[in-house]
């Protein structure tokens, strides 16, 4: 009889927690990779960007929009989407508006971010280790050579070679 009821204990915990993904462990979980739509703007992209620029320009510098609304044909949307696989999802607009002669208006913008982290988000997490890494690397050797090139460094005149020029007057004077 105690077998049985440990045997139906047991089949019953395993049950409930094959219905719940909150106990699994994170070893267990399935892969999922970070998600990635739309354009990627980056704040070197949006300085560029001005008032006066034309559609062709626009297009030139940050891509296609990734909407065009049928009812605002002078409106181009530049959407980005991300949902990592670990941290939060992060959406980042651009609305651009154009006038009658299809030349930028005005815009708006959430906070972009720089090239360098725009493209670390895109490369995940272990780019973004092997970034810190270098950077901690090339600090360090830009500390050294500052610590060592604080002495003066003599400056010696070297002779200056004969020319071409001066070796054939001497030839055709002999």
């Amino acid at each position: 009889m105690k077998r049985i009821f440990a045997v139906a204990a047991l089949s019953s915990a395993l049950f409930v927690t094959g219905c719940s993904t909150d106990s699994i462990p994170g070893w267990l979980k399935p892969y999922r990779p970070d998600v990635h739509q739309g354009n990627v703007v980056t704040s070197e992209m949006l300085d560029s960007l001005h008032e006066g620029m034309t559609k062709n320009q626009v297009i030139f510098l940050l891509g296609t929009p990734t909407l065009i609304s049928s009812f605002h044909k002078n409106e181009w949307d530049y959407i980005y989407y991300l949902n990592p696989r670990l941290g939060k999802t992060e959406i980042r607009k651009l609305q651009i508006y154009f006038d009658e002669d299809d030349r930028v208006e005005k815009f708006y913008a959430d906070k972009m971010p720089n090239e360098t982290d725009a493209d670390l988000l895109i490369l995940g997490e272990r780019a973004r280790e092997a970034s810190r890494e270098k950077n901690a690397q090339v600090k360090a050797e830009k500390e050294q050579l500052e610590q060592t090139s604080t002495e003066p460094v003599p400056v010696t005149e070297t002779p200056v070679a004969e020319t071409a020029e001066s070796a054939g007057t001497e030839e055709s004077a002999k």
